[in-house]
């Protein structure tokens, strides 16, 4: 593909963003799992506290397909990862629906560990490559197949948990491994990585004569900025769970009526999902040092409302606040995809990536731990007053972040000036 035209990349760059996003709309069909837990404890007689913990295994083991899925991507190339992404996304809700009936283990084995593996292979793979394609407009490509992936539990997770009365809950879950499959292989079968000249058609300004890029050459974990970066990504995901996996019995806590609390996790959803458009966009005009001071100073406002609301009984203050936190949350992956992209080149852009979404395996660690620490579901109040001291550290950590930044990025145009 090394011939292809500036037009011909714009019109193919187009048709694979649009698959991919599909793609994840249906891979994002695994955090929906706030709406599932209800129908899993009901229809396979399971403990609540049990299922619970679900989630967290999910989270986690995400992660670490995302590193596995940098790996393979690297030895075998896109179409292998997404097919074998695919067949674990299939193995993780069939197996679910076929064997998860009274069997708590079944429900940490196939939804937990093959989901969740499936879902960070995929998800690497397919955001790692189709970023690629938009050296120009990395924000904008990463927002919108982040709005993909976080809108699929709005999306097809509320008409999946509709269907479950009709159909049962075995039968949709069945049905969303196989229908996920066969979505994940067609994108398999068309999606490839863009032509070595990517960067010198689209981005001119970003490119060498050479088509050297010194980012490629430093190692995320070997560089003091990746860690500055990952303290802001830990808090603000820690406090986007805080509010996302509580909200609607947050909101009932402050006043407001089952309906609508109901109602207010899927708009906190929206928000999360118009989030990673707004955010990649900002970060396309600006730059990343300012998207993270704006998106930390949304978490910052987004806690503080909540403690308002949970000191006050004042409702309003929490809708603003839970909107504020889902918000935050979005902008977390958008970032993450651009700051890899921009300061580590894209040589290693795969396991970089899955690297910096690391943050989510360690921010979910962090949301237990502060809930943990001071009572949890009994202390919600506390819980947020935490969040708030943590978000305020997190706003203040973007002023050594930039510092470090500029620092960085002026040493590698240094390095593309004398190459």
């Amino acid at each position: 593909m090394s011939d292809l035209s500036i037009s011909q990349i714009k019109s193919r760059r187009a048709v694979y963003l649009a698959l991919s996003t599909l793609a994840l709309l249906f891979l994002g069909l695994i955090y929906a799992f706030s709406m599932f837990a209800a129908p899993i404890t009901n229809s396979f007689g399971l403990d609540k506290a049990a299922v619970g913990l679900t989630f967290n295994i999910m989270m986690i083991t995400f992660c670490v397909g995302a590193v596995i899925g940098s790996q393979l991507d690297a030895r075998l190339g896109v179409k292998p990862s997404l097919i074998i992404a695919a067949a674990l996304f299939l193995l993780g809700f069939a197996g679910t629906g076929a064997l998860g009936n009274g069997s708590i283990a079944v429900l940490y084995v196939f939804y937990g560990v093959l989901g969740g593996l499936g879902v960070g292979i995929g998800y690497n793979t397919i955001v790692a490559t189709t970023n690629v394609w938009f050296p120009d407009k990395v924000g904008f490509s990463s927002g919108v197949l982040m709005m993909g992936f976080g809108l699929g539990s709005l999306i097809l997770g509320t008409l999946s948990v509709n269907l479950v009365p009709l159909l049962g809950l075995a039968t949709v879950f069945i049905a969303i491994g196989v229908v996920t499959f066969v979505v994940v292989l067609a994108l398999a079968l068309v999606l490839n990585r863009p032509p070595s000249t990517i960067v010198s058609l689209m981005a001119p300004e970003k490119a060498t004569s050479t088509g050297y890029d010194p980012g490629d050459e430093d190692a995320a974990l070997k560089t003091p900025l990746f860690y500055v970066y990952w303290i802001w990504a830990i808090v603000v995901i820690a406090i986007g769970l805080a509010t996302i996996g509580n909200c609607a019995s947050d909101a009932q806590l402050v006043g407001i009526d089952a309906g609508f609390a109901t109602l207010l996790v899927g708009l906190v959803s929206t928000c999360n999902g118009l989030a990673r458009i707004v955010i990649g966009m900002i970060y396309d005009k600006t730059n990343v040092k300012t998207t993270m001071l704006i998106d930390g100073l949304v978490a910052v406002a987004a806690t503080l409302c909540i403690v308002g609301a949970f000191t006050t009984g004042v409702s309003a203050l929490y809708i603003v606040g839970a909107f504020c936190c889902g918000f935050c949350y979005g902008g977390v992956p958008v970032v993450a995809s651009a700051f890899s992209r921009q300061r580590f080149g894209s040589k290693n852009y795969p396991l970089n990536l899955s690297l910096a979404n690391f943050a989510i395996a360690f921010g979910s660690v962090l949301n237990i731990v502060v809930g943990v620490a001071v009572g949890g579901a009994e202390n919600r109040l506390g819980v947020f007053a935490v969040m708030a001291a943590l978000s305020i550290a997190a706003a203040l950590n973007v002023l050594p972040f930039s510092r470090m930044w500029n620092r960085d990025m002026a040493m590698l145009d240094k390095k593309r000036t004398s190459a």
